[in-house]
């Protein structure tokens, strides 16, 4: 069994409120290909266009969004050696009118001191002397593979309002981690509670870890009663979780992802603290073998059946699973996707590996469903 690719169920539960306490949208880390880079950016874009915020937030947040992306992809530094922190990190983040960016990518020690500068300096400026220092910079400025002598970092600050929050983390004697983080707000709009403390750095440092030490690439939190959360899709069908990844295993994958998200938009239910169907995705790679995996509120009435299903499913070889889903396609039940199992058995099927599982009860009403779905390459 792939029990070393199994993520633990507690930390599946515990990212599952950790993106929502936190109020993370979505979260990547791994190399920032121009595959990828395009799928976050128009993913991000989606988010924006279902978010309810005002045109002018959202147009800020975008520009921001994609100054930053490419910010991870001109600067990751891709060291000789393999090095565990070479891959870039990117986090969204948003609670009404405000959103929070952050992002991870490696640097040469080398070059600590001269980004550093830029960023004091920017920081420095009020608005006013922002706009005077960015066209001073467009002026003189010749624009280079790397960007401009700054200018990314002052579009930010403008844009966004808000000083730009950083940190550098060593890696070793040649190589350091650096995590930027942006907050966009519009000054405009009066919020009647208090300021959010996103802790942007902070959780994207913890993430980090949390990927790597788990096999993790991405992860997305919403509410999948929404259409929105289908979005995710258009990137999925593109993005490579390796580099080597063939086109029929992407399929594969797509395929299964599809039976996950309707599994939750179909069986996931409202509770008193996760509204809206609230579903976690994970998805990761180990170059070898790639795992897709979610987790959901169901009712404890479903559990039974639902176990039962996995179990049958898991139990049987591919000519019995061919068998299987002949019998459900005359089932009279066909109709209940949670009695006649079909998504489990198709995703049974295209995975190739037994179905994990689990259940952590919540309460007398509900339970924390996670499923891990295993794909070779």
């Amino acid at each position: 069994m792939k029990s070393g690719l199994e993520v633990d169920k507690a930390l599946i539960f515990s990212l599952f409120k950790d993106m929502i306490r936190y109020k993370i949208n979505y979260g990547y880390r791994g190399l920032f290909t121009r595959a990828v880079t395009d799928g976050l950016i128009h993913f991000a874009q989606s988010i924006f266009n279902v978010s309810g915020i005002q045109k002018r937030t959202k147009k800020r947040a975008f520009y921001i969004l994609v100054e930053c992306v490419q910010n991870i992809t001109r600067h990751q530094e891709l060291p000789d050696s393999e090095i565990a922190e070479s891959d870039g990190i990117f986090l969204i983040q948003s609670a009404g009118e405000q959103f929070n960016i952050s992002q991870g990518n490696m640097i040469q020690n080398d070059n600590i001191s001269s980004l550093e500068q830029k960023l004091e300096e920017v920081n420095e400026l009020d608005p006013e002397d922002l706009n005077v220092f960015y066209k001073k910079k467009l002026r003189d400025t010749a624009i280079s593979d790397k960007g401009g002598a700054g200018l990314g970092l002052i579009e930010i600050a403008r844009k966004s309002g808000n000083k730009i929050d950083y940190k550098f983390q060593k890696i070793d004697d040649h190589y350091s981690f650096f995590f930027m983080d942006t907050l966009i707000s519009d000054p405009s709009v009066k919020n009647s509670t208090e300021p959010i403390s996103f802790f942007g750095i902070d959780i994207t440092g913890r993430l980090m870890t949390t990927f790597g030490e788990n096999g993790i690439n991405l992860i997305y939190c919403s509410r999948f009663s929404d259409q929105g959360a289908f979005n995710l899709l258009d990137i999925i069908e593109n993005l490579k979780l390796s580099q080597d990844q063939k086109s029929v295993v992407r399929k594969r994958i797509y395929a299964v992802l599809v039976e996950l998200l309707q599994n939750i938009s179909q069986h996931g239910t409202d509770s008193e603290d996760y509204e809206g169907k609230t579903g976690i995705l994970l998805m990761g790679s180990d170059k070898k073998t790639n795992k897709i995996i979610t987790g959901n509120i169901i009712k404890n009435q479903e559990q039974a059946l639902l176990a039962e299903q996995i179990d049958l499913v898991n139990s049987l070889d591919k000519k019995g699973l061919e068998a299987l889903f002949i019998q459900r396609l005359t089932d009279p039940d066909l109709s209940n996707p949670l009695k006649n199992g079909m998504g489990l058995i198709d995703m049974r099927m295209k995975s190739g590996n037994p179905l994990v599982y689990d259940f952590i009860p919540l309460d007398k009403e509900f339970s924390f469903f996670s499923i891990q779905v295993f794909i070779d390459n």
